[in-house]
């Protein structure tokens, strides 16, 4: 089982893969629902639940040493950027054509990547435990 370190990376490794890996990602992770079909029906706001899922556990990986001060802030305008485009206002951002064609996407892209940066891909747990 993956660290919640490895997730939080994971999960913004997955918000800077271009559009045709986080489509296919979507498809793979919605295959039960889809018997392995495309999962475009299903939007693209998964990618950003699972950055919310573990980016709100970001404290406590802070006090168990799971993840540093500067790792947290990096996340962070991800994270912003992500709750800015959310709500029915923003519907037409979490449509699977979407990931190909709109720029908000290649920001998203752009600030993940940039993020990421700050993310060492390593093995890394602290005291807590599930």
């Amino acid at each position: 089982m993956p660290t919640r370190y490895q997730q939080l990376r994971q999960a913004i490794a997955n918000l800077a893969a271009p559009a045709e890996e986080q489509a296919a990602y979507l498809d793979r992770i919605f295959e039960p629902l889809t018997g392995g079909g495309s999962a475009a029906g299903y939007g693209n706001d998964e990618l950003a639940l699972e950055l919310d899922d573990i980016y709100g556990a970001a404290g406590h990986m802070l006090e168990y040493g799971e993840i540093t001060p500067a790792e947290i802030e990096a996340a962070r305008p991800l994270n912003e950027l992500l709750l800015h485009w959310s709500g029915q206002r923003n519907a037409d951002f979490w449509t699977r054509e979407a990931l190909f064609g709109d720029p908000r996407w290649d920001e998203v892209r752009g600030c993940a990547s940039r993020c990421l940066a700050s993310f060492p891909d390593e093995e890394r747990s602290g005291g807590w435990k599930p």
